[in-house]
């Protein structure tokens, strides 16, 4: 692994507002693909796991994944926490924007340069899902105007509540402050005004970073980016001579799509990892089934070089 040329540094004032430096890491030597590093942190009174997960630029199922042991709604003062900041890039091109939905998690590739910047996002609810596919950015919008679906409406007359077609920019906008518009119409990638959501399934499909995040990468970003959405759970990489696997739950219409049985995915992971290599690898099959039932999020060596 390289050299963390930046690290995610979210402090919290004392006013409870944030202020950010994006998580940028040199990119990995060629043939290798893991970022990162995991970290260990320990909760200060009074603060939430949603306080913890933001100071460390992590989303909510990234942490609470990584810390089966705590109680989410009891966090208690000084708990000892796994931060899971180390990262395996997705399999596909490592260009623009890449989305990893199964993470809950955006890679920003840019042009012409060695680095690499990662963020956690929302995404869309089981049955308004975040489409994966291949699009690319056609409109940055300072303080977006929300338009607002018509199934969203239906849904707030529901609950008894009315939404106006419109929703000008200010603090009650979903949007936040800044939105990046896709080819596909409907979707953007934007802030939010509930940033416990980020790291959650929230949205009616579009992708929502912490304000801080969006405030960062927005201005980074050109038109016509290239953005790349997958759902990859499973992940393989080298990083020098050794192997790591990484295993998220699959989101939740995959996992009835997946018939509930992993081994397959994983292992195709892992066999797209060491494509080519003669002799083949001599993978710790023990600790791939481990680690695809634990589902942590971190990644983890299941083979060395000599």
């Amino acid at each position: 692994m390289r050299k963390i040329l930046l690290s995610t540094l979210l402090v919290l004032g004392l006013s409870g507002s944030f202020n950010a430096i994006a998580a940028t890491y040199q990119m990995p030597l060629p043939g290798s693909d893991v970022i990162g590093q995991v970290l260990t942190a320990y909760a200060q009174p009074g603060q939430t796991i949603d306080d913890v997960a933001r100071q460390y630029d992590i989303g909510y199922y990234e942490i609470l994944a990584a810390n089966p042991h705590v109680n989410p709604q009891n966090l208690l003062p000084y708990e000892k926490l796994v931060i899971p900041s180390q990262f395996i890039l997705p399999n596909t091109e490592h260009k623009g924007i890449v989305v990893n939905t199964a993470e809950l998690r955006l890679y920003y590739f840019p042009e012409n340069s060695n680095i690499v910047q990662t963020y956690p996002i929302g995404i869309g609810m089981e049955g308004s899902e975040t489409p994966v596919g291949s699009y690319y950015l056609i409109e940055k919008i300072k303080n977006p105007a929300w338009h607002v679906p018509p199934k969203v409406q239906a849904e707030m007359i529901r609950q008894g509540m009315i939404l106006p077609k419109v929703m000008p920019a200010g603090p009650d906008n979903p949007l936040g402050n800044y939105a990046l518009r896709l080819n596909t119409y409907s979707y953007l990638i934007h802030g939010t005004n509930v940033p416990a959501t980020i790291g959650r399934r929230a949205s009616a499909g579009c992708m929502h970073m912490f304000p801080e995040d969006i405030e960062y990468l927005f201005p980074l970003v050109p038109n016509h980016t290239q953005v790349t959405i997958v759902d990859q759970p499973f992940l393989a990489g080298w990083s020098g001579k050794q192997l790591y696997f990484k295993a998220q739950q699959p989101l939740h219409e995959e996992r009835a799509n997946m018939a509930f049985s992993y081994s397959r995915y994983w292992n195709q992971a892992i066999q797209a990892a060491i494509l080519g290599i003669n002799p083949p690898p001599k993978v710790d099959w023990k600790i791939v089934k481990q680690v695809g039932r634990e589902q942590t999020g971190i990644p983890v060596v299941i083979y060395s070089r000599l």
